[in-house]
């Protein structure tokens, strides 16, 4: 199955989940979670690859920004989660996430939570070659007139614990702090080599020209952790 198709199916799974439990209990809390992470996973041979043709590399422990929707019903012990993150890197790298999780309460409290749990979904860098090429890569840039791209996908897996903490209630809203433990598995796909096309000024797909042979297949694996604000509306 592809990745994105996996990616639709588990999104559906997780729908489906969070409806069949508001069927038994129309009650549950809404959470809006923006934070910051950082990971230790990356990838030496591409920072190398970088190094060596002047690009500036990947931070060993890069960071990213997040921001998370969940649900909690209020007869269960789960939380959904969809989660969108940004990668910050460097200025020709775009790194983004998209998952879909699903935690158990091991503690439940009314300010006080902690879960158990993971995420998967869908990851994606690219890298725009706009300085000095491989003579490989020079003769496919001559034939597009344009600047190449380095781009790649795969498969996320992040195994962790949540935290969230409500020290402040106004009326059925409740803010407060949330942290989390985790690590973190990037199952990418071979770098493929191409060009994003120009429509009117407007860029479109990447179009995949090669798999380059100076690039390799690696997975990303690290530990991850992060921080941030926790906004919960309890609805009844």
């Amino acid at each position: 199955m592809k990745v994105r198709g996996f990616l639709v199916f588990g999104l559906l799974v997780l729908s489906g989940s969070v409806f069949s439990q508001a069927r038994r209990d129309s009650s549950f809390s809404l959470l809006v979670n923006p934070s910051i992470s950082f990971t230790h996973a990356n990838d030496v041979h591409i920072n190398h690859w970088l190094a060596k043709y002047g690009y500036p590399t990947v931070p060993s422990v890069p960071s990213s920004y997040n921001f998370e929707i969940a649900a909690i019903p209020a007869s269960s012990s789960l939380l959904y989660c969809i989660r969108l993150s940004s990668i910050n890197s460097v200025n020709n790298l775009s790194s983004f996430n998209i998952m879909a999780g699903l935690y158990t309460a091991v503690v439940k409290k009314h300010s006080f939570l902690l879960f158990l749990g993971g995420a998967t979904g869908f990851h994606g860098d690219i890298i725009t070659l706009n300085g000095k090429l491989p003579a490989e890569y020079q003769e496919l840039a001559s034939r597009i007139h344009g600047p190449l791209a380095l781009r790649r996908t795969g498969l996320c897996l992040e195994p962790g614990a949540r935290l969230f903490w409500y020290p402040i209630q106004l009326g059925i809203v409740q803010i407060g702090a949330q942290a989390s433990l985790a690590y973190d598995w990037d199952v990418n796909s071979h770098w493929r080599l191409g060009y994003y096309s120009n429509n009117h000024g407007k860029y479109s797909h990447f179009k995949g020209i090669a798999r380059p042979s100076d690039q390799q297949k690696v997975s990303e694996h690290g530990l991850s952790y992060g921080a941030g604000l926790s906004f919960r509306v309890n609805l009844h």
